[in-house]
């Protein structure tokens, strides 16, 4: 029964794939995807032997799922979180790291569970941990871009005073910072370089940094460029206004705090808990795996562990 189980799970898993690369095959990437591959040609990266040795392994792995075509179109489904990030990390690297985590989790769980749950459990937790790890620092990356902004703000507005242009005072506020403000920024101006406009890569760095306070100055500069008046105070408006926002979210995730350990607790205690049996006890959760019963019981627990982690999360998340 339980096998019977396992298999059809594993022949549905392969169906979806199959099906999966036969629909990208017939409809290939978006035009969007496409221009990325063509830039991503001509980006230059060197790696020396000074370098670590992971770095280097990690590229290396790069280079040659590039040549695997099947591969790069698999990893270009992450190009776009991957942009968010930072572009710190090419598709093909961050495909590399997903498998190599999947071979691990999937040899930990030989040592857990029985071999057919480890396969499925393995496999499918390692894939899952790249994409929290990845969505975790990608929301990390844009709470403090929040956070600095109006810092960044209140220096592009010191220079516009001394009697520098717009570009000229963006450039003077990142030029020695590496933070993601001055990295996108930095990213717009060279943007506008090319030939584009300065409000519409703004609005493109708002865009891609899933940033309101962004989008309201790209908005305040039209309206400054349309109607006239002071830069100097649309800015110093735009600063104050973000400042104060960012003041209150860090008050109501400070006050939600609480709430928010409170879930993470409730939601990693049954998988420790039976973590910390399986190794003091290891034939204790045995029924689990091989009886009908134990089985259904599991999938009710990993159900409700499921809903109760998407309502606590509901519960805790404040918009502002």
């Amino acid at each position: 029964m339980v096998t019977l189980i396992l298999v059809a799970l594993l022949v549905t898993a392969t169906i979806f794939g199959f099906g999966y690369v036969v629909l990208d095959l017939i409809f290939g990437k978006t035009p969007i995807q496409r221009r990325l591959s063509v830039l991503r040609r001509f980006r230059v990266r060197t790696v020396t032997q000074d370098d670590p040795l992971l770095r280097r392994l990690l590229v290396s792995a790069g280079e040659q799922l590039d040549t695997m075509p099947l591969m790069v179109r698999l990893a270009a489904r992450d190009e776009p979180m991957l942009d968010r990030l930072g572009g710190a990390m090419k598709p093909t690297e961050y495909l590399a790291v997903r498998f190599a985590t999947m071979i691990g989790a999937l040899v930990v769980f030989l040592f857990l569970l029985p071999p057919l749950f480890a396969i499925l459990f393995g496999l499918i937790g390692g894939y899952l941990i790249c994409s929290f790890v990845l969505s975790f620092r990608v929301s990390r990356r844009e709470r403090q871009f929040g956070d600095d902004l109006p810092g960044a703000l209140n220096l592009m507005t010191s220079s516009l005073r001394a009697g520098f242009t717009l570009n000229q005072s963006v450039e003077a506020a990142v030029r020695d910072d590496g933070g993601p403000v001055a990295t996108e920024l930095r990213r717009a101006l060279a943007e506008t370089r090319i030939g584009g406009s300065f409000e519409d890569a703004l609005e493109r760095v708002g865009e891609r940094m899933h940033s309101n306070e962004m989008s309201w100055l790209v908005m305040a500069l039209r309206l400054q460029r349309e109607v006239g008046g002071s830069l100097v105070d649309v800015m110093q408006t735009t600063s104050d206004t973000m400042r104060e926002r960012s003041y209150i979210k860090r008050h109501v995730r400070a006050l939600s705090g609480e709430g928010r350990i409170s879930a993470y607790v409730l939601t990693g205690m049954p998988p420790l808990t039976a973590l910390a049996i399986q190794l003091t006890q290891p034939g204790y959760l045995k029924p689990l795996f091989t009886e009908p019963i134990g089985i259904l019981l599991l999938v009710v627990a990993l159900t409700g562990m499921g809903l109760g982690g998407l309502w606590l999360r509901s519960v805790v998340r404040v918009e502002v």
